[in-house]
């Protein structure tokens, strides 16, 4: 990854991940956006203690449109229907077996490029660990100061695998 100046103005798609937090996690919104391959990522909202209110004045003072895509946390149903209840078009991230690292995987595809404001999304990328995993081949990824990095992932799961009209997906 790095850092950059800003979102392209011309993309092929926008959408805004959300994930849900209160006493000790932050709320995360992330613009993601996809562009001649690569994804970019601006970090909107990034704070503890907002109610799905102030997350609405949040969104609504940041002027973010009623009509983008936000994928946001399935595990908070009330929260989206709050949300959606606004105005907002919001629905919740598609999750599966192993979706974590599913949803990394998908992201570690691209080049992903991060504003420079987004400190607190920068700051989760320079911290983002695994640990050894006995029971797979595979590591896993610790559960701590991921909260920008599960909205973007929420999003970009979502948007990465585009289901056709035959009824399978493809990558974008």
């Amino acid at each position: 990854w790095s850092v950059c100046d800003k979102i392209p103005n011309r993309y092929k798609w926008k959408c805004l991940g959300l994930d849900f937090g209160f006493t000790n996690d932050p709320t995360a919104l992330i613009e993601v956006v996809y562009c001649k391959g690569e994804l970019w990522l601006n970090e909107l909202i990034y704070e503890k203690r907002l109610t799905n209110s102030d997350i609405v004045s949040s969104m609504e003072i940041l002027k973010v449109s009623k009509s983008i895509e936000i994928i946001a946390d399935s595990a908070d149903p009330k929260s989206i229907f709050e949300i959606q209840k606004n105005g907002y078009n919001i629905t919740g991230a598609k999750k599966g077996p192993d979706s974590i690292n599913f949803g990394l995987d998908a992201m570690k595809t691209y080049k992903i490029n991060i504003t420079a404001t987004s400190q607190n999304l920068i700051k989760e990328f320079r911290t983002y660990k695994y640990v050894e995993n006995k029971t797979s081949d595979r590591n896993k990824p610790i559960d701590f100061n991921n909260h920008a990095i599960d909205a973007i992932r929420y999003a970009a799961t979502y948007k990465i695998l585009i289901p056709t009209q035959e009824g399978h997906s493809e990558s974008f």
